[in-house]
């Protein structure tokens, strides 16, 4: 699943996202792992938040996003702020092909529930087994089970702004392990209206550990993904650090 004209509204109805607290709390997690160099590649990038603090830690950055749409963004907020370092790639996460090995790949704002299904998700760690340093690291955050049935549910969430107005209607499927999100936009400058709809899959703690081995890789840390401290049964987002197994 790739995003397409929400994404020129992401960074719009996303102002609350605390890009810099995760990118310290990679950053901190990633020097704790003694990483064998400073490539970081961040799968997923959307419209680059997370890629420019990374490159602002001294990073290598390549940033990887299969939606056209979102890079769009990407590539215009590159110019303007003048991060010529950072290489974009436009690839399915699934099917990532480097150039070279990584030490830091990262995944986050929930991209892995978004990916079409447990397959596509083997796909994803696979990869990133297959293209990461031996003493590299993986850190990714997925939505919760706990979020998904108690909180997303079948809610819907209105989002006023001057521009425009989103209204976001989840459909819980609890028999697939999935939410469908359905997103209705009204640019209220163009007077024009947008619809697109997706779904958001959820697994288990054991499922997510199971792929990682099947993958060669196990988790080293986790946290909650929103407070960044211990992991409790109502978190609402894991943040997860993973290495390969030797």
């Amino acid at each position: 699943m790739s995003y397409k004209e929400f994404s020129y509204y992401y960074d719009y109805f996303n102002y609350n996202a605390d890009y810099d607290a995760l990118a310290q709390k990679i950053h901190s997690w990633a020097e704790s792992a003694n990483l064998p160099g400073k490539i970081a590649c961040d799968l997923g990038c959307g419209t680059g938040e997370l890629a420019f603090r990374l490159s602002d830690l001294n990073y290598d950055v390549i940033a990887v996003d299969y939606s056209e749409e979102m890079l769009d963004v990407f590539m215009d907020k590159k110019a303007e702020l003048g991060y010529d370092n950072i290489l974009v790639l436009n690839q399915d996460i699934t099917n990532l092909d480097m150039y070279g090995t990584v030490d830091l790949f990262t995944c986050t704002f929930d991209t892995v529930n978004h990916l079409d299904g447990r397959e596509y998700v083997q796909k994803l760690f696979d990869k990133v087994s297959l293209f990461m340093h031996p003493d590299g690291v993986f850190i990714f955050d997925m939505n919760s089970e706990y979020k998904h049935t108690h909180i997303l549910k079948n809610e819907k969430f209105n989002f006023e702004e001057e521009e425009a107005d989103c209204i976001w209607q989840n459909t819980l499927e609890k028999e697939n392990n999935r939410t469908k999100i359905s997103i209705d936009i009204v640019d209220k400058q163009a007077n024009e209206k947008y619809f697109e709809e997706f779904y958001e899959y959820f697994y288990s703690l054991e499922d997510i550990e199971k792929m990682l081995k099947k993958a060669g890789m196990y988790i080293c840390k986790m946290a909650d993904g929103e407070t960044f401290k211990e992991v409790l049964e109502t978190s609402p987002r894991y943040l997860f650090m993973v290495k390969k197994e030797h």
